[in-house]
């Protein structure tokens, strides 16, 4: 071989290097007008793609399922001891009772921003916001004074109840896909419909004399689904950033 197709061939192993890592010539330059890829993270795997068993025994679904049993058992017991918790506080004509079924009703208006909320922060943060609409519902019927604050509890109530199961149908579509929907969701109202039917006891034992108890029980109990709703949207987070850094340059 000639020097001229020696040199001819080193070059175009140089020009095949550079192609795939951005680097050029000997090693030491870079073409300026071409800019190297940064390696990507593996592709997260489409939920589409996995199996029932897969969906149902992951981390993510249990902590789902757990969040939406723990938080409508409350919930349940909240809509049955309502009127009697605001007579108790002096509500003798049932005016509260019935400003909490014209709150609990409109509450539907919000539907919208509740999806809005889902879709610009997340499902998890969408969760976050419901979960502590309700604990600050618990927690104001801890007062017992009968004032504008329960109006505001009762709202809260009411638009937090909506966001539960609003997000808790959109966390299943955009995080376990859609090939086993049905199943998904439907496990997860069955297992809060078993759960919740705790309701009962508890107003029983909150008529005993125990509503404070009670409140405080559910209080604490809604409070303790918040560490899932951090763990959720940080993980969302981190998977978007993970799509952005795969995306060329």
């Amino acid at each position: 071989k000639t020097e001229g197709e020696e040199e001819r061939k080193e070059q175009r192993e140089g020009e095949s290097r550079g192609q795939k890592t951005g680097v050029w010539g000997d090693g030491n330059d870079k073409d300026p007008e071409r800019k190297p890829v940064a390696p990507s993270l593996p592709p997260t795997k489409n939920p589409n793609d996995r199996t029932l068993r897969e969906l149902m025994t992951s981390s993510e679904y249990i902590g789902l399922l757990l969040w939406f049993t723990v938080i409508v058992t409350p919930s349940q017991y909240y809509v049955v001891s309502i009127g009697y918790q605001m007579e108790r506080k002096g509500d003798t004509d049932g005016g509260y009772t019935r400003l909490f079924t014209l709150l609990y009703g409109g509450s539907a208006l919000l539907a919208p921003l509740g999806g809005m909320v889902a879709d610009r922060f997340g499902v998890g943060f969408g969760q976050g916001v419901a979960t502590l609409l309700t604990a600050a519902s618990f927690a104001i019927l801890l007062s017992p004074t009968l004032d504008a604050l329960q109006v505001f509890g009762i709202a809260c109530y009411g638009v937090g109840r909506l966001f539960i199961f609003a997000i808790y149908f959109s966390n299943i579509g955009r995080r376990f896909g859609f090939a086993h929907y049905g199943t998904l969701a439907g496990t997860g109202m069955l297992t809060s419909a078993v759960v919740s039917t705790l309701q009962y006891p508890l107003y029983t034992v909150a008529i005993d004399g125990g509503v404070d108890a009670i409140n405080m029980a559910c209080l604490v109990a809604v409070l303790a689904c918040v560490p899932y709703t951090v763990w959720l949207s940080l993980r969302e987070r981190r998977e978007t950033l993970g799509k952005a850094s795969r995306l060329p340059t």
